[in-house]
């Protein structure tokens, strides 16, 4: 291995600077410093590979290999180092994007990784010096002591497989991949005639059901009202319009109704429900009460919809600053949207160097091309989130994704429907 001979210093030299010394301090900083206990799981396994890469290769570049137990010390240290650069290569090529930090990460680890591999190689063909035979009145006392502890050794590891295992799932790898669940409730009540127009109140509830913290990263409701007629004879089944159930994900407001004929719906009233980004802990709720009016004689049936995006609250921490001045209104595609952007925050040194630059886009979606065309309410406004590389246009958020940013963030939607009959007759009093 005249190649191994030749690269051996300077390639321990680089193990030691890029493994023991940039990595492990990386790792000691995430270790105290990291905002999540995936963080600083990572910064402990870090600052581990790298003491043992500056332990090793500082043995190698001092004592060499030629005893056995300086040899087992190297070559410990080469396989950890090697470990730890195959962890990073896969971090950083999993979203990989041309981002200076990520290209220059990506072109360190190669180099550690290729280095790592060739002395590990090289260090498996270089044989260690034996230690010197014991006398035979010592080698029967010395083998079973050795087998006794090698016996207890192993009961040790065994009992530790046995346990920890069970231990990792229910303390740590279910609390963090337990998905949010959060249920939305809302209802239209006390629907009065005052002078010229009708006036009703609208309640919405969000609350959190599952074991995990949630953000509500945005959310929007809309009021519509809708004209029926309402005949003598039914319609006959073959020419009723069943599209209007089987044509698109309308909800539990679609239906197909034989003896009523339901006109086209109006928006009355749209807004949030809360604001973007509110944090609900588990068993908490966010409560929304409203007062909306509308013309007289104008609506038979009121639609009180709402829609939330939420995600895993430790899986989506936006930067404090700079703070957003509001929703910025822009064309894109030949739809116009009302769009907010806010930088997603990185938990821990380790992540500069393994994560991209990523955003939070929430938007509403308030006119154009890309309406719903649900005859159960109107085509805008509609709502969207995107969790998406950072550099990318408006119309980026409107185009389904697939780099599994918004999957790894558990983003997920929760709605309701509530629906109201508005009197054709004045209410009788006494």
């Amino acid at each position: 291995m005249r190649l191994h001979g030749r690269v051996q210093r300077s390639a321990r030299a680089y193990l030691i600077a890029y493994v023991g010394v940039l990595l492990g301090g990386i790792g000691l900083f995430d270790v105290y410093r990291g905002g999540s206990l995936d963080v600083r799981t990572d910064g402990a396994l870090l600052l581990v590979a790298g003491v043992a890469t500056v332990v090793g290769c500082t043995v190698a570049l001092r004592h060499g290999t030629s005893t056995a137990p300086y040899h087992r010390t190297v070559r410990c240290a080469d396989g950890a180092a090697l470990a730890v650069a195959l962890w990073i290569a896969y971090r950083v090529q999993s979203n990989f994007v041309l981002q200076p930090v990520l290209v220059a990460s990506a072109v360190f680890v190669v180099v550690a990784g290729v280095l790592a591999g060739l002395l590990l190689y090289g260090d498996g063909f270089t044989r260690p010096e034996s230690a010197p035979l014991p006398a035979a009145s010592e080698e029967r006392p010395a083998r079973a002591t050795l087998l006794a502890g090698g016996i207890g050794a192993l009961g040790t590891l065994l009992a530790a497989a046995l346990a920890l295992p069970q231990f990792w799932y229910a303390s740590y790898y279910q609390p963090s991949n337990a998905p949010p669940v959060v249920a939305v409730e809302n209802r239209i009540e006390d629907v009065e005639r005052t002078g010229d127009h009708i006036e009703f109140s609208l309640s919405v509830s969000v609350e959190n059901k599952g074991k995990t913290s949630v953000r509500m990263l945005t959310s929007l409701y809309e009021v519509s009202g809708t004209r029926v007629t309402v005949g003598g004879s039914p319609v006959a089944p073959e020419e009723l319009d069943y599209r209007r159930i089987t044509g698109g994900n309308y909800g539990a407001a679609a239906r197909v109704n034989p003896f009523a004929d339901y006109g086209a719906p109006e928006t009355i009233q749209v807004g949030p429900v809360g604001e973007d980004y509110a944090w609900i802990g588990p068993d908490e709720r966010i409560h929304t009460s409203l007062r909306a009016q509308a013309p007289l004689d104008r609506f038979h049936l009121l639609r009180f919809t709402a829609d939330i995006a939420v995600a895993r609250a430790d899986r989506v921490e936006v930067d404090d600053w700079p703070q957003p001045s509001g929703r910025a209104l822009r064309t894109c595609d030949g739809t116009r949207i009302a769009e907010s952007r806010r930088p997603l925050a990185r938990l821990g040194a380790f992540e500069w160097l393994t994560e991209s630059r990523r955003e939070l886009v929430t938007f509403w979606s308030v006119s154009g091309e890309r309406g719903d065309e649900s005859p159960w309410w109107p085509a805008f406004p509609w709502t969207g989130v995107s969790i998406q590389h950072d550099g990318h246009d408006c119309a980026h958020a409107l185009k389904p994704d697939h780099d599994g940013l918004e999957d790894s963030a558990m983003v997920g939607w929760a709605s309701s429907v509530a629906e109201a009959a508005v009197s054709p007759e004045p209410d009788a009093r006494p």
